[in-house]
Parts: structure tokens; sequence; C-alpha cells
């Protein structure tokens, strides 16, 4: 028993003084203290579900678009920490858009609907974007262009894990020629981490095995140590694959509130 415990009971003010000591926490803070229940719980293994994230939120975003996926992975190394550069071909995002895209947990457009796609909670590409700065300390750089615009829009951020909410260090826009993105349309996000390549074999077991699943794409991945890069061309002729569509809820498979909640 602690000394405070002992005196539990003693003094009348007891429970208001417990009651100040409790508080909410945010959705960030929690997975701040809790990084291992996303997939971040060593450098191997962290790297590796960051490749994940970004290249399912690259073929999710060009999929969804009509676009054929041509996605570029890079990994960079310094020292004990790694860059890892993930850029896509897909529809952009908007200014308004991508610091909670990037800088918020549980931000998507996919949780509410009942159709088959590899993300759903929002949480991914945002959880490597938090382990980043734990590890690093530095921001996530951003950078995205939309269909028909000239300029594209840059960012650099963290989440503020108290609120969950995205914290803008440097915002402007980037006109053409100005940045690495490609000149049509796209994204490209750069994160800084605390990593190592432990888990090369799974990490190109990953690609591989994407391209394939995916013959529609093309991927490529570059990382310190190859000779030359990976590249995994798109199959000739091969199609986008079909539009998903939602499904209705079935009443045998709705739990009550849920059907309260429909009705």
């Amino acid at each position: 028993m602690t000394s405070f415990q002992s005196t539990l009971g003693e003094d009348a003010g007891i429970a208001e003084e417990l009651a100040e000591s409790q508080r909410a926490i945010s959705i960030a803070e929690f997975f701040e203290k809790n990084k291992h229940m996303l997939g971040f719980d060593s450098g191997a293994r962290g790297l590796v579900t960051a490749v994940k994230e970004a290249v399912d939120n690259a073929l999710d975003a060009t999929e969804e678009a009509g676009i054929k996926p041509d996605i570029s992975v890079e990994i960079r190394e310094s020292g004990d920490y790694y860059t890892l550069i993930v850029e896509d071909n897909g529809p952009g995002i908007t200014k308004e858009q991508i610091p909670k895209v990037f800088g918020k947990l549980l931000y998507g457009s996919r949780f509410h609907a009942r159709e088959q796609s590899r993300g759903q909670q929002g949480i991914g590409i945002s959880a490597a974007v938090l382990y980043s700065q734990l590890t690093s300390g530095k921001p996530a750089k951003v950078t995205s262009r939309t269909q028909g615009d000239s300029a594209a829009q840059y960012f650099e951020l963290i989440i503020d894990t108290d609120t969950n909410e995205p914290e803008i260090q440097v915002e402007h826009e980037l006109a053409p020629g100005e940045s690495d993105l490609s000149p049509t349309h796209g994204t490209r996000i750069e994160v800084e981490m605390e990593a190592n390549m432990r888990a090369r074999q799974q990490l190109h077991d990953y690609v591989k095995h994407t391209a394939v699943v995916n013959p529609h794409a093309r991927l490529v991945l570059d990382e310190p140590g190859l000779d030359e890069p990976l590249r995994y061309e798109r199959v000739e002729g091969a199609g986008l694959p079909d539009e998903t569509e939602e499904i209705r809820p079935h009443p045998h498979g709705v739990e009550l509130l849920s059907l309260i909640h429909i009705s």
C-alpha cells in the first residue's frame, strides 16, 4: 500500500483531488506511446510498414481516379536515419486536405463506406508521419499537384499529439520546375526516420508481391546497396480493376445500435 492509498478516506476532498488528475487523451497521444500497435515496433519493421502504407495510399488514389499507377519508392541512408520518398501519379490532393490527410489520425473517406479497399481507418500514412517525427524530430514533407494546376502545393508538417491536429511548419506554392514532382499531377511524401535495412528481403518481397497482384501498376524501388533500381513494369494490356460497389448492410449482420443509427 502506498502512502497515498493509506490516507484514502481520511481527506474529505479526496474524490475531488482524484478527479483533477483525470483527463482525456487524443488518439495521436495514445499511438505515440503504443506505436507497436501500428506496426512500428522496430526500425526494420517500421521502414517496411511506412513503405506499405505509402504505396497503398498511392494505389488507392490512382485507381479511384481511373489512372494506371506509376509509383516510385526511394530510400536514402544518412547514418542511423533513413529518408523514405514515395511519389505517385495520382489526381493529387487539394491544398485544404493535405494537412488533414497526412497530419491527422483517423481521417479518411472510407471508414463509413461498405466496399472493398486497401485502407479504411485513415491511420496508415499519418501513422508513418507520427513515427517519423517521434524518431527523427523532423516534419514530413508533402508536395502535391492536382490535375489542371500548374503550381504544386508544398507542406512541411507534424502531428500535434495533444490534439490530433496537423501542425504546419512550412506552406507555400511551387511554380512549375521548382519541385521534383511530376509536371502533370500526383503526390510526393518524404519522411525521415530512425530505421535499418535488416528487413530488406521483406521489403523486396512486399514490392514484388504488390506488383504481381497489381499488373496494371508500374513500381520502382531504389535503395542503398542496389546497383540499379528494382523495376516492375506494367503488364502490357493490363487494365484497371473493376470499380468496387458499396454494399448495403444485411439485418442479420448488423448490431442493434448500428441498426438504430441506420434507421
